[in-house]
């Protein structure tokens, strides 16, 4: 009888089957669909071409830094103050990233605006969320910067469930389904506890914050996962939930994804964005932004009832 070697699962983030030169610490394994190239470029990175479509602070570092976004032939230019140049050929499938010291750094600025340009290419959406599998559905917790969502999410970690994304997430309005993103969880030091749950590790150490990878089983398949629900994370005296109104929901949807400025870009967000909001059941969750109020959180997601 003869046997075959088996298929190697092929790395895979976003919905992406991932072919890369260089290496990347925080994927998953298998479940990726579109080939995506990932090449170190050789290019100086040279005078900004194409039209500006817009300029910003980076936020979540211990420094200044900023991000310029342009539009060129067959995709886009982005450039970080702190990683470099990312080209970004939607067209062709591929991302050139740049040369560096700091390969944490530019994975971390790998797996944001030039991937969200690559999904939304697709026709997905971006939110500025976290998102863990409960049962056989997604979770998504929308919220903006400084709402915990990546502390939430590794307390959804310790309860046992697998984490698809701990800040941003990608969805596809067509299917209802979360496309899960990175294998990482970026911990506050002190929020950190070196007793981590089983299946991760500390893969680099900065002061401001540990970034904390998944092993294979941990991180599972980068498969989409049915959304089941969405979770607005907002402020408050006391752990509660209710209903969101549909209305609010669209609104804050809109406000926490991501959308190039044209009108054509704006016109698809917003047919995606309600889409998702008169498919999906939508909750607010009020808490308290304390460590201690973690687990009474996730007891009250977990009673929304996912099958």
């Amino acid at each position: 009888m003869v046997t075959s070697t088996p298929r190697l699962l092929e790395p895979a983030v976003f919905g992406f089957a991932l072919r890369s030169d260089i290496e990347l610490k925080f994927l998953r394994h298998g479940g990726g669909r579109e080939p995506l190239e990932i090449i170190e470029s050789r290019q100086e990175e040279g005078a900004q071409r194409g039209e500006l479509l817009g300029e910003w602070p980076l936020h979540g570092t211990s420094y200044p830094a900023h991000a310029r976004l342009s539009g060129v032939p067959g995709g886009f230019e982005y450039f970080t103050s702190d990683a470099g140049l990312f080209r970004i050929d939607v067209d062709a499938g591929k991302i050139e990233v740049p040369a560096t010291d700091d390969p944490i750094l530019r994975e971390q600025r790998l797996h944001g605006m030039p991937m969200i340009l690559s999904f939304l290419s697709r026709g997905d959406i971006s939110l500025h969320a976290a998102a863990v599998e409960i049962g056989s559905g997604a979770v998504v917790l929308a919220a903006p910067s400084k709402y915990g969502k990546t502390t939430l999410a590794l307390a959804f970690l310790r309860a046992g469930h697998r984490v698809l994304s701990e800040d941003l997430i990608c969805c596809r309005p067509s299917t209802k389904e979360a496309i899960p993103g990175p294998a990482l969880l970026r911990l506050r030091p002190d929020v950190y506890q070196q007793d981590l749950p089983n299946g991760t590790f500390v893969a680099a150490q900065r002061p401001d914050r540990f970034f904390v990878g998944f092993d294979a089983e941990r991180a599972g398949s980068g498969a989409p996962v049915p959304i089941q629900a969405i979770v607005f994370l907002r402020e408050g005296e006391s752990v509660a939930i209710e209903p969101a109104d549909p209305a609010t929901a669209v609104k804050d949807l809109w406000s926490l994804s991501f959308r190039t400025s044209t009108n054509e870009g704006r016109a698809e967000s917003f047919r995606n964005i309600t889409k998702l909001a008169g498919s999906i059941p939508a909750w607010n969750v009020t808490r308290p932004l304390t460590l201690e109020a973690l687990s009474a959180t996730v007891e009250v997601v977990q009673s929304i009832g996912i099958a």
